[in-house]
């Protein structure tokens, strides 16, 4: 749908709401139905935000109840009990889809005039008509949004089945006279449903929605820093990247790991399930023999780079983070030492030979069975 026509349309729906909030609030009943019902929402634990849009509404209705302590529901049951003071409710955006139930609730009475209901039937219809049109017409935008969230725990359909529902939030709250357009104000909305979808169902262990949420900030930054220097960063650098604590750090790299299907047939047929099992191990915290391992390998490591010309040690340590250095690229370190990069690659690729030809056999203990050197 074009930006005029998704106006035109916006600008109609809302026109309707107005409508049908005013039919509702004209007759004492109605508006005290509306009342009754927004209490009765409140009582049961729904958000405010799903029934009005307007951040102002707690200061509006205390306002027009006369309180001076802040509180929803003590405001609202006095406007239930003072129809004089309801004349705040008409400045408060109330959703099309709530304004509707009212009005369901009062065609079901009969308690109203029969053409005081024939008009709410028709501005309940109006109203019903122009949303339904507003959420089709935009599904072209779920679609592009879900594309760019693709995941491979998730189908497409699943992701723009949520995905409308934010659409529909979007819709709901939407006011076409602040000058924004409809798809900037729905992309954020759509963005929220589709990516708490993917938080709850992508990982088996879930992590807390508020902390799954900030993840995708710490991946993008150690996404862009190894494509800037082809190494994945620490800890420090992601702490300046991102705005999260070295403990939240961690609980998210620990917990974000790729999950299996255990029916799923293996490649290589001479495993015999062993490479599913691989993936099975828990990888959330280090199991202690493999921090006993890593902490031998280290201190072997440094013990053999030590037996290296100072020039090739230096180079290997900042190369691969060895001795508290942080891993570098060729180009930083032959700029640290004001070489050529090529230089720096053959002196490193030389050390490496040494070490090879020197304490590989030693090395090899230190590799997974599978892995070659």
């Amino acid at each position: 749908m074009n930006t005029l026509v998704n106006a035109t349309v916006a600008e109609a729906m809302e026109q309707a709401r107005q409508n049908l909030l005013s039919l509702l609030l004209a007759e004492d009943r109605a508006s005290a139905l509306l009342l009754t019902q927004w209490l009765f929402n409140l009582n049961h634990g729904l958000d405010v935000s799903e029934i009005v849009s307007d951040k102002t509404v707690e200061s509006i209705i205390v306002q027009g109840a006369n309180f001076v302590q802040p509180n929803l529901g003590q405001a609202v049951q006095y406007l239930l009990d003072n129809p004089a003071a309801r004349s705040s409710l008409s400045s408060l955006h109330f959703l099309p889809g709530f304004l509707i139930e009212v009005s369901a609730l009062c065609r079901s009475t009969a308690n109203h005039r029969p053409e005081y209901l024939i008009k709410l039937e028709q501005a309940a219809q109006d109203l019903q008509r122009l949303r339904q049109q507003m959420i089709a017409a935009n599904i072209r935008l779920v679609a592009f949004v879900a594309n760019k969230h693709k995941t491979t725990v998730l189908s497409f359909d699943d992701l723009v089945q949520e995905g409308v529902v934010g659409l529909i939030k979007a819709v709901e709250r939407f006011d076409p006279y602040r000058g924004y357009q409809f798809s900037t104000y729905a992309i954020p909305w759509i963005k929220q449903a589709i990516s708490r979808l993917i938080v709850k169902q992508e990982k088996i262990v879930r992590l807390p929605v508020a902390l799954a949420e900030r993840a995708s900030a710490l991946f993008e930054a150690m996404r862009n820093t190894y494509l800037q220097t082809e190494r994945w960063p620490s800890i420090e650098q992601l702490k300046s990247l991102c705005d999260l604590s070295e403990d939240e750090i961690k609980t998210i790299r620990s917990y974000y790991q790729a999950t299996h299907s255990l029916d799923a047939v293996e490649d290589n047929e001479e495993d015999e399930g062993q490479a599913l099992m691989a993936r099975m191990k828990q990888r959330q915290f280090a199991l202690p023999l493999d921090e006993l391992i890593d902490r031998s390998l280290g201190r072997y490591l440094d013990q053999v780079v030590a037996t290296l010309p100072d020039k090739e040690a230096a180079i290997l340590n900042m190369r691969f983070g060895l001795k508290n250095h942080r891993e570098m690229t060729l180009q930083a370190i032959a700029d640290q030492l004001q070489v050529s990069r090529e230089r720096v690659r053959q002196i490193q690729n030389d050390a490496l030979k040494k070490l090879k030809n020197q304490f590989g056999y030693d090395l090899m203990l230190f590799l997974e069975p599978n892995d070659s050197y």
